[in-house]
């Protein structure tokens, strides 16, 4: 999961999540990249932060810059947000280097999804969704999470590519 640290990007939700798998498969790790923004009213505190760590639920890895390699050694990007921001950054760039991706059905993140083809979607806020997402992603043979990842870039390239994505603007203003 790669956000700033607030409720409302899917902090809890991901623990949770986190919790159940790794009491069923604990060999996963659940790695969380973002900084804490203490500015923005719903931020999840520092200590929160330190207890979910301490207890073996996730691996905080803070800011981080350039996220490019950490994305590329994982499996997903999970991304269970109910942040309503437009397109997500997250998502275009976890698509862009190959990497499955789970998220949930808000605007700006439904549009990423071919359900079962390169992710899956969950609704926002409900643990057993995103639970159930991250299960049959963990089912799925190396090859099939792979081709995955290989679907998600091609969905990038052809529907979100700036070049068409101007061409289309272009077509509109005339």
């Amino acid at each position: 999961m790669i956000a700033r640290l607030l409720y409302d990007k899917g902090y809890v939700e991901y623990v949770k999540a986190a919790k159940i798998i790794r009491e069923r498969h604990p060999d996963v790790e659940f790695l969380l990249l973002g900084r804490i923004d203490t500015e923005y009213p719903n931020h999840v505190p520092a200590e929160v932060v330190e207890q979910d760590v301490q207890d073996g639920y996730i691996r905080y890895l803070g800011f981080v810059s350039d996220v490019r390699s950490i994305v590329l050694s994982a499996d997903c990007i999970v991304h269970p947000t109910y942040y309503y921001e437009g397109m997500s950054r997250v998502l275009m760039e976890a698509m862009a280097l190959s990497k499955p991706i789970i998220t949930t059905t808000i605007p700006g993140c439904v549009e990423t999804v071919d359900e079962g083809v390169n992710g899956y979607l969950v609704k926002p806020r409900d643990v057993d969704s995103l639970i159930e997402a991250i299960s049959s992603f963990l089912s799925l043979s190396d090859e099939e999470q792979k081709m995955m990842g290989e679907n998600g870039r091609k969905k990038v390239e052809k529907e979100f590519d700036v070049k068409n994505v101007i061409a289309v603007y272009r077509q509109i203003t005339g």
